[in-house]
């Protein structure tokens, strides 16, 4: 069956070549335009810092918070930090990498996926809250919502003990130059990919939509994030929709994040369990705020 679907989806796109060229085309366009410059940088320094710095160097007081707060030890209260700042899938891509480091446990890094994959302060201020609704106001309003709904779904799932610090380090295990490098040639290869998924599930999406007329925001959100938040009306609704779209993260944030997490061994069933929740938690906060708004 699958291979009969395949099949047919490829004769599809022979018979509508310059329709997927095209989307293709916007795709791309979508990627250097909004997803390199907001996400590239990040993800250079957020994958440098991580391999340099020590983060239970930054003291026992950090250590007590985030375990009787959040469960974490302090690689996995960096982690979840960093992922509220850096964008998908910032968050599964140091998880990941703290693994293969053998600086994070194998347990925690299952419990940090449920939490640890957020949309960034930049594509929610500026492509939803300027570019969407046409007021900066909006898109501090979702961004909040969207960090309150991560921290509250990391307090709902929060172990009975905290996570111990695992691989202390008191120095950085290869040279500042070395690591930046590495940074920068990782990060580039992750951003192939993250664009790879976006124009595919982009062109697909945007013939089906155009063979069907199906293009409510909740259907195109559901596969691809940015697509369904341009479809969103400027109205109440359409800002709680915004807030629930930004926390599900779209079947390509799901691919993204299969794809950081590949060779690690970590399932992604955590994940989906924990992006169902956040999604839940930021549609009845953002229910609440619209009120206000």
């Amino acid at each position: 069956m699958v291979g009969f679907l395949t099949l047919a989806a490829m004769v599809g796109l022979l018979a509508l070549s310059a329709q997927a060229a095209e989307a293709v085309r916007e795709g791309l366009r979508l990627c250097t335009a909004s997803v390199l410059p907001s996400l590239f940088p990040f993800m250079v320094l957020s994958t440098f810092f991580a391999e340099i710095v020590n983060f239970s160097a930054f003291g026992s007081k950090l250590q007590q918070i985030a375990g009787r707060v959040l469960g974490c030890s302090t690689g996995g209260i960096g982690v979840f930090f960093l992922s509220l700042l850096g964008g998908y899938p910032v968050g599964p891509r140091l998880i990941a990498q703290l693994v293969r480091a053998g600086r994070l446990s194998r347990e925690e890094a299952e419990h940090l996926l449920l939490f640890c994959n957020n949309a960034g302060p930049a594509f929610v201020l500026g492509l939803v809250g300027l570019g969407r609704f046409g007021a900066l106001s909006y898109g501090i309003y979702l961004y909040l919502i969207h960090a309150a709904a991560a921290a509250l779904t990391a307090l709902l799932f929060r172990p009975k003990v905290p996570f111990p610090v695992v691989g202390n380090r008191p120095t950085a295990s290869k040279p500042y130059a070395e690591a930046l490098v590495d940074a920068i040639g990782g990060a580039g290869g992750t951003m192939v990919q993250l664009c790879s998924f976006i124009t595919f599930f982009y062109t697909v999406l945007r013939l089906f939509s155009e063979k069907t007329g199906i293009s409510h925001p909740l259907v195109l959100g559901f596969v691809e994030l940015t697509q369904g938040i341009l479809q969103l009306p400027d109205t109440r609704a359409g800002f709680v929709l915004a807030a629930a779209l930004l926390s599900w993260g779209g079947l390509s944030v799901h691919c993204q994040t299969a794809a950081v997490l590949s060779g690690t061994g970590l399932p992604l069933k955590n994940h989906l369990q924990g992006k169902i929740c956040q999604t839940i938690l930021a549609t009845l906060l953002a229910s609440f705020v619209s009120f206000w708004l």
